[in-house]
Parts: structure tokens; C-alpha cells; sequence
């Protein structure tokens, strides 16, 4: 049985396996230069904003299951433009007594409860803004309406608006966005 050889010469250069470190920079380069041109044209503070939309959907709901399971009054309450107070209201009278647990939640900047500017929220309940809601033990809230939340930073377009609007038979969160112009119903 003869023994093969590997070829050699001009054609052996071209059967190699393998890239070259020019080629691996021409590629690091490229990728570099499409992730830039990527990340200019993402809105960083509109994922920001959803986020903490999302956190104050959670707090709202949060605040009904807790309503439910301890079968007494919870108390979700605005406090600021930064916080929110949930209260468990064990005697059902509205106010902090000894035993109750009150909860603040700190909302990231930059985002901002604020009064609702916008009346033509599509949803169930009343658009009016809320800065209290009391969930019954069997999860209903004590009303409904819109908690609105905007950017603190500078937004004429409104771009970055959200609307939390709570049904009150259900007491049930459902997020809205402004980004197009009119409210929608987010995901």
C-alpha cells in the first residue's frame, strides 16, 4: 500500500483551515460598528419607564392578593411623586394602628406618579387620576380609576407616559402607553 503525500504548492495554500488575526479584527470591527449604530437608536428611558410602570402594576397587585389572603382592608396609597404606602388596614378603620404593617415602596428615577392629563384612557374604569385605593377582602377596590406615571426627564411628546387604570369590581391592574399618540393597551 503506497503512502500519500499532502499536497504541496500553490494549492495547498488555499486548502488551509483556519482565519488570520486581520480577518478576526475585520470581523471584531464590523460587529463593533453595527452595535453602535444599534444602541444610538434604542430609548433607554422608555424600557426605564415600562420597568417602573411595571413595578407599580406589581405593588397594585401585590396589594389585592394581600387584601385577600389576610381577609382585611389594604390600603394602597400615593404619597408622593416617588412613593407609594401600602397600609394593612387589619381593623378595617383607615388608619395606622399598633400591629398593622406599613410598607413604602421607592419608585427609581426617573420615573414620576403624576396627576392625570389625559381623559381618554380605553379601559373599564373611570380615567379620573387616583391617589388612594382601599382592596376589600374579596379583592374589589374601594374605586376605579388611573394612576398615571410620566418621565422625570423632558418628554414634550409624551413618549414615555404610562396609565395604570384598576377596575374596581375586580380591583384588577391593566397598563397603558402613550407612545403612538393615543393610549393603548400595553403588554
Amino acid at each position: 500500500m503506497k503512502r500519500r503525500l499532502p499536497p504541496s504548492g500553490p494549492v495547498a495554500r488555499w486548502g488551509r483551515h483556519g482565519v488570520t488575526l486581520i480577518e478576526l479584527l475585520i470581523v471584531i470591527v464590523m460587529i463593533g460598528i453595527l452595535s453602535g449604530i444599534a444602541a444610538s437608536r434604542l430609548d433607554w428611558q422608555r424600557y426605564r419607564t415600562d420597568a417602573i410602570a411595571r413595578e407599580v402594576i406589581t405593588e397594585v397587585s401585590k396589594a389585592q392578593r394581600l387584601a385577600v389572603t389576610l381577609q382585611a382592608n389594604v390600603r394602597f396609597v400615593v404619597v408622593d411623586p416617588q412613593r407609594i404606602q401600602i397600609h394593612e388596614d387589619v381593623d378595617n378603620n383607615g388608619a395606622v394602628g399598633t400591629g398593622e404593617r406599613v410598607r413604602t415602596v421607592v419608585l427609581d428615577e426617573p420615573g414620576r406618579l403624576t396627576k392625570g392629563t389625559s381623559a381618554d384612557v380605553p379601559g373599564p374604569s373611570d380615567p379620573t387620576e387616583i391617589a388612594t385605593i382601599v382592596f376589600r377582602r374579596d379583592g374589589s377596590a374601594s374605586r376605579g380609576g388611573t394612576i398615571y406615571l410620566t418621565s422625570a426627564l423632558p418628554d414634550a411628546s409624551c413618549k414615555r407616559c404610562r396609565a395604570i387604570s384598576v377596575v374596581r369590581a375586580t380591583g384588577r391592574p391593566t397598563l397603558y402607553s402613550l407612545s403612538t399618540g393615543t393610549w393603548r393597551r400595553a403588554n
